[in-house]
C-alpha cells in the first residue's frame, strides 16, 4: 500500500479513533485538492463552466427586460463548492445570455463567459471563450 497522500498506520497501532481518522482527513484533503475545492485549477473550472457542470440554486433572480432568462442564481460545483451565476449581457433577439461570471467561493475564482454569437437563423457561429480570474 502506498502513503503518497496519507501517514502510514504502523502495524499493531492503537485501534483508537485517531488512528484511522488522521490518515483518512489527509487522505481526504489530498483527494479534494486534485477534485476542486480552494486549490482548484483554472482548467477543472474551465472544463465545469464549458459543460454546464454546475446547478442552480435556490431562489434565482430572473431579468426585469426579459422574464424567462435568469439574472443571477446561487450554484454548487461539483466539488460542492458554492458561487453564483450572473447574467451581464442577454441577447435581445434570442434572450440568452452571451455573456455572465460563475464565481467558485472557495478558490475565490470567477469564471467569465464571453463571446456566444448565433446566427439570424439560431445557429451558433462564434463559441463563447471562457477566462478565469
Amino acid at each position: 500500500m502506498t502513503t503518497t497522500y496519507h501517514a502510514p498506520i504502523a502495524v499493531g497501532a492503537s485501534n483508537h479513533p485517531d488512528t484511522v481518522n488522521n490518515p483518512l482527513g489527509q487522505l481526504d484533503a489530498a483527494i479534494g485538492s486534485v477534485i476542486g475545492g480552494a486549490t482548484v485549477t483554472h482548467a477543472r473550472l474551465v472544463e465545469w463552466a464549458a459543460s454546464d457542470a454546475y446547478r442552480l440554486g435556490a431562489a434565482p433572480t430572473y431579468s426585469s427586460t426579459y422574464p424567462d432568462v435568469i439574472a443571477s442564481c446561487p450554484i454548487v460545483w461539483p466539488d460542492s463548492s458554492s458561487g453564483a451565476y450572473t447574467a451581464t449581457v442577454i441577447d435581445s433577439v434570442w434572450e440568452e445570455p452571451t455573456t455572465y461570471a460563475l464565481t467558485h467561493t472557495a478558490s475565490g475564482k470567477t469564471v467569465t463567459v464571453t463571446g456566444l454569437v448565433r446566427s439570424a437563423d439560431g445557429q451558433i457561429i462564434t463559441q463563447p471563450t471562457y477566462s478565469v480570474s
